[in-house]
């Protein structure tokens, strides 16, 4: 979680956002006391506890990342471990954000 949250504080500044969905079964139960006692999350974390967004999406297993596109399109993910600060993603994400939507 904390590269996700330095993902979402370097991309915020260029206007792609970068969240963190739980999908925990517990939803707000699990989610509220662990970002309280981890006050250094500041990115949006949206609860889907019945899995449905991440079903929708393709996700079955966590830790899953999707890259959206402007227009709501699911253009990338996958499975496992993902650097976020990696010269590969970050000129993704750079060329993602240039395209206009459409």
């Amino acid at each position: 979680m904390p590269s996700v949250q330095r993902a979402h504080d370097e991309y915020k500044k260029s206007g792609v956002p970068v969240i963190a969905v739980s999908i925990d079964g517990d939803g707000e139960k699990s989610v509220k006391p662990f970002l309280a006692e981890h006050k250094s999350y500041t990115l949006p974390v949206p609860l889907d506890p019945d899995m449905g967004v991440a079903r929708a999406v393709g996700v079955r297993v966590a830790p899953w990342t999707i890259i959206v596109d402007r227009s709501g399109n699911v253009v990338a993910g996958g499975y496992g471990k993902i650097d976020l600060q990696s010269p590969e993603f970050r000129n993704y994400v750079k060329a993602l954000a240039a395209k206009p939507p459409g």
